[in-house]
């Protein structure tokens, strides 16, 4: 009967870790699509003013994802901060709905970004501590998410044709409130031993050379990402390539991260992870050369192929790259100084120069990109030669892991 048993714990394990995979990719999906066009058409908010209010939330998570990490590591339940920040994330959303200035906005935003973008870092780290438990796969777990954002980017887009933008509010206050509820369904931390320092301040990681140049490279390859996020749709608009088909070549990332995610998932997590950074920044380099150069849309189908290496490849690579370098009790503060380097500083550094150059020569700013992911790739190289077998740290008494 032990089996059995032991086979229904890794169930529920992988279950729960998943269905909170997809409520909060429900919301993020929404919300990055959606929640914008509601400021602008709804509350009436210029372009300029949902930059404000949307970049407030950025700068929030970069400060408070660190913070609340810590708490994880320091407590161990990330069960317990989970559930608090997703049901103070939902609260905390409302006041969207009571909003009477630009201010208050941005007040909202700021907060929101405190208690809902730290979930993300928390959750992969605490799912990667699960899955080399459990001896499942990380990727397949993750990728419940990608599959989620895929689907909930197409039917809302179709509901919200139907029923107009007024109707996002109340769907983003539905997929938070589910997201609350589904966190009560997440597994418990397993028992832990004793660490000797489990009171070190969040940036002790920041003292591990390899780490730093970890969220260096990461950074720089996540962040070449930005004016594709941003300014992508507004390029290929420009030179005659609807909304539909941008929309069909953003919808194919995401397709291209699923595949890689699910079907060579086992074949990418045998790589050593500076080997992931390093095929992550190198697609980088083409996909951006290939954005400045043309917009053939035979040649932009054919290079968005590789966001599942880009993206997916340096995502995956910089997680366990991280799991190597750091203590066990420092996990999920490391994780929440990866999320805060790559979402935070890598994606608002690479915005705002990728916008300023794109204004001056669209070509020149791509180009930039692919510069940012080269030197990120120089990183990676540099980290890898450091660590040459990418080793996991020996013992919990380790602070900055294998070098």
């Amino acid at each position: 009967m032990t089996k059995p048993v032991a086979d229904a714990t890794v169930m529920r394990t992988w279950s729960g870790l998943a269905a909170f995979y997809a409520s909060m990719f429900v919301v993020l999906a929404v919300y990055m699509q959606f929640f914008p066009v509601w400021l602008h058409e709804v509350a009436g908010l210029p372009a300029e003013q949902v930059s404000m209010v949307l970049a407030a939330l950025t700068v929030a998570r970069t400060l408070a994802g660190p913070v609340w990490a810590q708490r994880v590591d320091r407590g161990g339940d990330a069960r317990g901060v989970l559930l608090l920040l997703s049901v103070f994330s939902a609260l905390v959303f409302v006041g969207n709905t009571l909003a009477p200035s630009l201010f208050w906005f941005v007040v909202v935003s700021g907060v929101f970004g405190v208690v809902f973008s730290p979930m993300f870092p928390i959750l992969d780290a605490t799912t990667m501590q699960a899955a080399a438990r459990a001896g499942f796969a990380f990727g397949r777990v993750r990728l419940v998410g990608s599959v989620t954002f895929l689907l909930t980017v197409l039917t809302a887009g179709a509901l919200l044709e139907r029923t107009g933008s007024a109707f996002v509010m109340p769907l983003l206050l539905v997929a938070l409130g589910v997201n609350a509820a589904v966190a009560g369904g997440l597994p418990r931390a397993a028992p832990r031993p004793a660490v000797v320092s489990p009171r070190s301040p969040w940036w002790q990681p920041l003292r591990s050379r390899p780490f730093v140049w970890l969220l260096l490279a990461s950074a720089l390859i996540q962040g070449s990402h930005a004016t594709y996020y941003n300014l992508s749709t507004v390029h290929w608009n420009a030179h005659g390539i609807g909304k539909s088909l941008s929309g069909a070549l953003w919808a194919e990332g995401v397709l291209a991260e699923i595949v890689l995610l699910f079907v060579a998932v086992r074949t990418v997590e045998r790589l050593r992870p500076t080997t992931l950074l390093l095929i992550g920044g190198a697609a980088a380099i083409v996909r951006w050369s290939v954005l400045a150069i043309t917009v053939d849309v035979t040649l932009l189908f054919a290079s968005n192929w590789l966001h599942g290496l880009s993206f997916a490849c340096t995502y995956l690579g910089s997680l366990r790259a991280l799991d190597r370098r750091v203590a066990p009790h420092q996990r999920a503060t490391a994780q929440g100084l990866l999320g805060a380097a790559t979402s935070g500083l890598g994606m608002v550094g690479g915005g705002l120069l990728g916008g300023w150059l794109y204004d001056r020569d669209p070509a020149l700013a791509f180009l930039t990109m692919a510069a940012l992911a080269a030197l990120g790739v120089v990183l990676a190289f540099g980290l890898r030669i450091q660590a040459p077998r990418d080793q996991r740290p020996q013992s919990d008494t380790t602070a900055s892991g294998a070098t």
